[in-house]
């Protein structure tokens, strides 16, 4: 009898591990079918994508009488170059937009944030040689040099003026767009009303380490928040000096582990971004003024301009001061990807017709799209930049 009970509690046993282990199964394929349906329609999204441009609208609905909203595409020393204008009136002054990165080309931020740059001025989002919209897979990235990015800005900027009848354009660059930005307003100040310079990219040797600059930023922030994991991390990337300098302890590799720390501290992209994926990767295979091919492009030619000439030499661009068109820079407080206290060191030096500069408290490395009207306020005061 006893042994008997024994088998039949055996039995149960065993009955409930087969259960369980059904149970895990059945959950496993429901988790597997979720993922490959969410796979499929994220495909079809990005394969679906034509890579439209939204005309603009009057109150009627009809496309605004005189507005533009078109891509063009001119050859540039052998290299198609893509570019998107856009604007509420074709007779609105005319800005050229240099992107970031360097290499990564920022239009499709208008689709995720409020910007009403274009019911002001007539746009020329420019993907330089390489990124974007202008990818070229025969392109050495040796070619992308400084000087190749001002002689074909050159010619965009000629463009510009004999098509919308301008003596001169304004300029605005941001972040990775602004060393050659800065150093095309020097040489030719001929083309240019003036130079809107957003997140300026700061030569070591003018105004510090953006190491330096970032970690003592950034510190007491972690230290509010109670992140010790983060500023653990960031205390095992860099060293420390009696003097408070602060050097990378690996400077080859220290590029993306340092932007982790940004993401953490609210002082990347924007205030708000976390994480990389969300924020930039997601949002650009979505974007609908992309196709497929070209979305693949953009993250093609951002590795492009990882190795390119002009990568190398970006942070040494911008030790002249001298100008002779007006300069205004523009600047996230929480900025440290191009840190504020360096840009404001900059600005003290900088010499010309007219300057200014501003800092938004509730922006990071983004303002034109974190703190929109106040930049679009800012850069109307400006005009006539003369």
């Amino acid at each position: 009898m006893e042994k008997r009970c024994r088998m039949v509690g055996g039995e149960k046993r065993v009955q409930y591990g087969r259960g369980k282990r059904m149970m895990i199964r059945v959950i496993l394929g429901v988790v597997l079918l979720i993922g490959m349906a969410a796979l499929v329609l994220f495909l079809l999204i990005l394969c679906s994508s034509k890579g439209e441009l939204t005309p603009f609208y009057d109150e009627e609905g009809n496309v605004l009488q005189g507005s533009i909203s078109e891509r063009v595409y001119l050859e540039i020393n052998g290299v198609k170059n893509g570019m998107i204008i856009r604007g509420r009136n074709a007779e609105q002054p005319v800005l050229l937009f240099l992107s970031g990165g360097p290499g990564v080309p920022q239009y499709w931020l208008n689709e995720y944030y409020d910007n009403r740059l274009e019911d002001f001025f007539t746009v020329c989002w420019w993907d330089t040689p390489g990124e974007g919209i202008s990818y070229d897979a025969t392109l050495d990235p040796q070619d992308i040099s400084i000087e190749r990015l001002e002689e074909d800005a050159v010619v965009v900027t000629q463009y510009l003026k004999n098509r919308f009848g301008q003596d001169k354009i304004y300029l605005m660059a941001h972040s990775g767009g602004t060393p050659f930005a800065l150093d095309l307003v020097r040489k030719h100040p001929e083309l240019y009303h003036c130079y809107f310079a957003m997140g300026q990219v700061i030569n070591p040797e003018v105004a510090g380490s953006r190491y330096t600059a970032g970690y003592h930023f950034m510190k007491p922030i972690l230290e509010q928040n109670g992140d010790k994991r983060t500023l653990s991390k960031m205390e095992a990337l860099v060293t420390v000096e009696e003097d408070g300098t602060v050097t990378p302890k690996d400077p080859e590799t220290i590029g993306a582990k340092w932007e982790s720390i940004l993401l953490a501290s609210g002082c990347a992209t924007t205030r708000e971004m976390r994480s990389d994926a969300t924020g930039i990767f997601f949002p650009v295979m979505f974007a609908k003024c992309y196709t497929f091919p070209e979305k693949i492009h953009f993250w093609q030619g951002k590795g492009l301009y990882g190795k390119s000439a002009y990568k190398q030499v970006e942070h040494e661009l911008n030790l002249e001061a001298e100008f002779e068109v007006p300069i205004y820079f523009i600047n996230g407080y929480y900025d440290y990807t191009c840190p504020t206290s360096l840009v404001e060191a900059y600005y003290e030096r900088v010499k010309a017709p007219d300057k200014d500069i501003l800092i938004l408290k509730d922006s990071a490395h983004s303002p034109l799209w974190e703190e929109n009207e106040r930049v679009l306020s800012f850069m109307r005061e400006k005009l006539p930049c003369t």
